[in-house]
């Protein structure tokens, strides 16, 4: 198959950094082990706070690119003959994520993480584009829904046990249920299963007060997400007669003789991947014990990963901007969506995540270090910058060699912007974390770092699994039975 050529590119490359990352965190968390100059305390924030400097320059920031500014934002505006398989996110995401405003001055830039950052409304043109989008995914009544119940059908996973996460259908089920009450459309699981469920355990584990059965649960649901999210990637990277029809067969129009997806993986031997995932799964393992760990240990191992994802998150923006620049024929362009005013300086309209811009206060302190530590941290933004064209150079060969599927881009656009706004936020977590000396913010940073590395090795290890085109969990809805 003509897809599975580039997919072993991508997924090769993607796996050995993400192997080679795992061995680079580890090792430099048992190297860095010694005292650093932030190591005076378990200060949940830092005690003075730092005025912004003058116009930001420097290997965080870069002139912006051209873009025809927010206004074109409708441009990304789901066609409906272009619909996929994931929706824009709904108005009622949008309302909550901050858009920021042009970016003179900017003093909120070096606010403290914590401090009151001024609200700022979201532009009608961005707002009229997700009421748009949410009216196109016209869900059921709520008083239906009121009689409906919601489960969820799990295909067969390589692991769904290991040290550091439990898939849970239940937990599964109750996301699910909110999703539809919500107005999610059951038929659209790629929008949940990839988006939603993820984008929510992620949160989940940034948060303070998350208990350790909790955090199994929240990095199992990434499993989930991360495993089915790479077999829908590998099916959809390239237009394929046999995914095209399985992509339109939903198992109530299967034959007798036919049996569903799910069914048919249950005897697929998944191996290759299993072995993925254990990899991944200590790596977070790991990094869940550190966050547990004393102050001064939190701290090391978060200074200790900021290469590793400042790597990632180069790797990943480079990707997005090909992904970006060439949109299938007929399908409408949505490079408006990500707006950069620098390396590390990105906002994406495309899938608001919060996560996204909550560390945004360490941009201004790259901008004007304002200690030893924080040069360092300049030092590897500028060093690891030239990750981007790693990302670049894979899918420009993908790209140029005929194209994404138009069925799929939106979502993978869409997939991919949340993704990087995710890395982001746990690169300058990590480095707030560390040289501002805040054990908080560390420990925050690296749960949600075993949440990305959990992710990420699921999904390489769905991009290899074996299991048949079309394995997808769905979101299954019927009517409550009632009584005589």
């Amino acid at each position: 198959m003509a897809a599975s050529k580039h997919i072993g590119r991508v997924g090769g490359l993607a796996v050995a950094l993400g192997i080679g990352a795992a061995v680079f965190a580890v090792g430099q968390g048992v190297a860095a082990a010694a005292p650093d100059a932030s190591d005076g305390g378990e200060s949940s924030s830092s005690s003075d706070a730092r005025q912004a400097g003058p116009a930001r320059s420097g290997p965080g920031h870069r002139p912006a690119r051209a873009a025809a500014g927010l206004g074109a934002a409708s441009a990304a505006v789901p066609n409906p003959s272009t619909v996929s398989a994931v929706s824009t996110v709904s108005a009622a995401r949008a309302s909550d994520a901050e858009v920021r405003p042009s970016r003179p001055g900017r003093a909120s830039r070096s606010a403290r993480v914590g401090e009151p950052v001024p609200s700022v409304p979201i532009p009608a043109e961005i707002a009229a584009s997700t009421e748009i989008a949410a009216a196109a995914r016209t869900a059921p009544a709520a008083e239906n829904r009121a009689t409906e119940r919601v489960s969820v059908d799990l295909p067969p996973m390589p692991v769904d046990d290991g040290w550091s996460f439990t898939v849970s259908p239940d937990e599964i089920t109750d996301a699910a249920a909110n999703y539809v009450a919500g107005g999610g459309d059951p038929a659209d699981g790629a929008r949940f299963f990839f988006g939603d469920l993820a984008v929510g355990s992620l949160d989940a584990l940034a948060a303070a007060d998350l208990t350790p059965e909790d955090a199994r649960v929240q990095l199992g649901n990434l499993a989930v997400s991360g495993y089915f999210g790479g077999i829908w990637l590998r099916d959809n990277l390239r237009e394929t007669p046999e995914v095209a029809a399985a992509a339109d067969m939903s198992p109530g129009e299967l034959s007798p003789g036919e049996l569903s997806a799910g069914e048919l993986s249950a005897g697929v031997d998944l191996t290759a991947s299993t072995i993925g995932i254990r990899i991944f799964d200590a790596l977070a393992t790991g990094l869940m014990g550190a966050a547990s760990s004393p102050g001064f240990i939190a701290r090391t191992a978060a200074h200790a990963s900021v290469p590793v994802l400042l790597a990632l998150y180069g790797y990943n923006r480079g990707y997005l901007d090909v992904l970006l620049e060439n949109p299938p024929p007929g399908v409408p362009s949505m490079q408006d969506t990500l707006i950069c005013e620098g390396f590390l300086d990105c906002n994406s309209t495309a899938f608001p995540v919060d996560i996204g811009t909550r560390y945004d206060a360490a941009l201004g302190l790259l901008d004007n270090p304002p200690s030893f530590a924080w040069h360092e941290m300049r030092l590897w933004t500028g060093l690891l910058e030239s990750a981007t064209g790693a990302g670049r150079g894979v899918w420009e060969r993908i790209a140029g060699e005929g194209g994404f599927s138009p069925a799929s881009y939106q979502a993978l656009v869409e997939l991919s912007s949340a993704y990087l706004m995710i890395s982001k936020g746990a690169v300058l977590a990590s480095m707030l974390g560390y040289a501002d000396g805040d054990t908080a913010v560390a420990r925050s940073s690296l749960r949600l770092q075993a949440g990305l590395w959990i992710w990420s090795g699921a999904y390489f290890a769905g991009l290899a699994s074996n299991a048949p085109a079309g394995t997808m969990p769905e979101i299954i809805v019927e009517p409550e039975p009632t009584s005589l």
